[in-house]
């Protein structure tokens, strides 16, 4: 964490948008397109590189090239404030105001494509990678929009309802579109819907590592059990 005793620190170091709160969880974050579309394109390159990767070792390769190079900005933010108050107005427009000064989400996902890359199948990985794409960004919009019933993690039902619902439907269509996975689509789907949802309402670390990999290591071992 950056220390906040050099006076020259505190000019250098931009401050979180007044307007965005200061953790995750339990409370109502505003609408950020910018951060939804960028979110999109993110699963969307991910998902390019499990499918469109010649071999498994390419796709660790290529991941662990972006995770060394986002933990490494993260560590350099952390030990020069004028570097982390470049990288933060450079990313203010889709930055949450905890990742001022905590690992950002991106940092998560790239670590958690590493870690699927090496423990589970490549099409499971897509469902992990499909499923944070599109579900968590639609969790946001309908919790935001029509969450009236609030859960013990400050999530709504609501929320949790899409993000399950948009997560299988998601799953579903890419299951089908890829020809993966031919007779326990269905299943699958729930299962990468429903498990995704719950991750999200309970994990304890950031959705962007928690989901994928969840949801990924889950439809695996469903569809070994199916």
């Amino acid at each position: 964490m950056f220390s906040p005793s050099s006076a020259a620190s505190s000019e250098v170091t931009p401050e979180p948008p007044s307007t965005a709160p200061s953790t995750t969880r339990g409370v109502h974050r505003p609408a950020n397109v910018a951060r939804t579309l960028f979110h999109l394109a993110s699963g969307g390159l991910a998902l390019a590189f499990v499918e469109l990767l010649p071999t498994r070792g390419w796709l660790i390769t290529a991941a662990s090239l972006f995770a060394t190079a986002a933990w490494t900005c993260e560590i350099t933010r952390r030990r020069i404030p004028a570097i982390n108050a470049r990288v933060m107005r450079l990313f203010g427009p889709i930055a949450h105001a905890h990742e001022y000064h905590r690992v950002n989400s991106a940092t998560w996902y790239a670590t958690a494509l590493v870690l699927m890359s090496l423990v589970v199948p490549l099409d499971a990985a897509a469902l992990g990678v499909v499923v944070l794409a599109v579900a968590d960004p639609m969790a946001g919009f309908f919790g935001r929009r029509f969450g009236r019933h609030r859960l013990a993690s400050g999530r709504s039902l609501e929320g949790a309802a899409a993000f399950a619902t948009s997560g299988a439907l998601a799953s579903l269509a890419w299951m089908t579109a890829s020809g993966s996975f031919a007779g326990s689509r269905l299943l699958l789907a729930l299962v990468a819907g429903v498990v995704g949802a719950v991750i999200e309402l309970f994990s304890k670390v950031d959705d962007n590592l928690a989901i994928p990999l969840g949801t990924s290591v889950a439809v695996a071992v469903a569809a070994l059990l199916g």
